[in-house]
Parts: structure tokens; sequence; C-alpha cells
């Protein structure tokens, strides 16, 4: 019987990297909605700000570390 746990680690912290990358768009998506509504224009520039010199990025690292936890799954 073989032991999956070191197997699929990098799949697992893919999975979570991945998740909360998501739910962090979610966040930002519910504060333009927000700021838009209540009327905050310095806020909505300073969150594009914030986004366009990080989380693009991030959103690269992240989506390399899917494709490489892809990858090693598959030559499993």
């Amino acid at each position: 019987m073989k032991n999956f746990y070191h197997q699929d680690w990098l799949l697992r912290f893919a999975s979570k990297v991945f998740k909360y990358f998501l739910l962090s768009l979610f966040g930002l998506l519910i504060a333009f909605l927000f700021f838009g509504i209540v009327g905050f224009m310095p806020l909505i520039t300073l969150l594009m700000a914030l986004l366009e010199q990080y989380f693009m990025k991030f959103a690269i690292i992240v989506l390399c570390i899917v494709g490489v936890a892809v990858v090693m799954e598959s030559i499993q």
C-alpha cells in the first residue's frame, strides 16, 4: 500500500494557494463595489494601483505553482 501523503503535498499546497488567491479576488471585488456605491473614488484608484503593482505578480506566481503541481501530478 502506497503512502500518498508524500506524493500529493504539492497539489494540496497549490490548491490552497489558488483558493486563497480567489478569495482575495472576491474580497477586492466586494471592496470595489462598496467603494463605488459609497463614492470613495480615491480608494478605488488606490486599490487599482495596488492591483496593478502586486496582485498581477502574485497571480503569475500562483499560476506557475498550479502549473508545476499539475505537471508533477501527471508525471506520477
